[in-house]
């Protein structure tokens, strides 16, 4: 999974690998941050790997509360490539494979392109 972050000016929610495999260190973060008066709510989505925290942007800005959940490995993801991209990989695949036996079949006709193909 990558790291998706989603702010506004009262509202980051993070969703990362770091979050969905590291729950007690996450709970404990988040009972630290409970305890800042500028953070007004923190909902944890344990099984979907995502923290949603409101916030006063009076007195607290978004890129300061993203450098103290960063600083504590939030951020952080496992390298893998999501659903998404596998999918976009493997559907720009299909689709070159699938122009290039287009343009065989009409330069070279369609026995040989298929012969082509399967090599």
């Amino acid at each position: 999974m990558n790291t998706y972050i989603h702010q506004t000016n009262q509202r980051v929610r993070i969703r990362s690998d770091y979050i969905r495999l590291n729950p007690e260190n996450v709970s404990r973060l988040i009972a630290k941050l409970g305890k800042i008066n500028a953070i007004q709510r923190v909902t944890h989505k344990r099984h979907a790997g995502s923290v949603a925290i409101q916030f006063d942007s009076n007195e607290l800005d978004s890129k300061s509360l993203l450098d103290i959940l960063d600083s504590n490995g939030w951020l952080q993801s496992d390298g893998r490539p999501s659903f998404i991209e596998n999918a976009v990989v493997s559907g720009t695949k299909t689709f070159a494979r699938g122009m290039v036996g287009l343009g065989l079949t009409r330069l070279v006709g369609p026995s040989v392109s298929r012969v082509i193909m399967s090599l």
